[in-house]
């Protein structure tokens, strides 16, 4: 994997030997292309892989000997491999144009003359500032992963102060009721008077 894309465009885009740089997206990973605009110095980069241990793989050899448009179907183009190990048998099958896993590899550009550099990992990306003539500078470690804080065991909750007990107010005494006007006594010696006889 090539990490710290920008930073990579941005050094590289200026420096005296390179055309163009690129970050190709793939569903298998990205890729970090630099186009040349010179001929590219097989030789020179051979010595810096041994360096390192690494291994410069010919590639392609029989479907770029076909015919261009049948070629073309099955080659897409790529020369060398740059590989930290390989097998005879991986060589061999690559001579027959099955590409081996490799940290870069060196394409024929379609619409040039020269070469195209590109870095599938970063020790190719390495490689690439080596041959440059460039100081590499390794990128940054990702970020640590923050530990999500553990939730607390639930507190004990602490017992309720005791309430103060207010005294109930008294129930509203109702308003003594006006006494009920009194209807007038009745003379007794009305009741023991004889009708009248006009009333018989």
């Amino acid at each position: 994997m090539v990490d710290d894309f920008q930073r990579r465009v941005g050094e590289l885009r200026y420096v005296d030997g390179v055309e163009k740089v690129e970050h190709v997206p793939y569903p298998t990973g990205d890729e970090f292309w630099v186009r040349f605009n010179r001929p590219f110095d097989r030789r020179r980069l051979e010595d810096l892989a041994k360096k390192h241990g690494w291994t410069v793989i010919r590639f392609g050899g029989l479907p770029s000997k076909l015919p261009r448009p049948i070629g073309e179907l099955i080659w897409d183009g790529v020369d060398l491999v740059i590989a930290t190990r390989i097998s005879g048998w991986a060589k061999f099958r690559s001579s027959l144009g099955f590409e081996p896993d490799g940290i870069a590899k060196i394409a024929q550009d379609a619409h040039g003359p020269y070469q195209i550099f590109i870095a599938t990992q970063e020790q190719g990306v390495q490689l690439l500032y080596e041959y440059l003539g460039l100081k590499y500078i390794a990128p940054a470690p990702p970020p640590k992963p923050v530990p999500k804080p553990q939730a607390a065991a639930p507190a004990k909750p602490a017992p309720a102060a005791p309430k103060p007990t207010i005294p109930e107010p008294p129930p509203p005494v109702a308003a003594p009721k006006p006494p009920a006007p009194a209807a007038p006594p009745k003379a007794a010696d009305e009741k023991l008077a004889p009708k009248p006889a006009s009333e018989e």
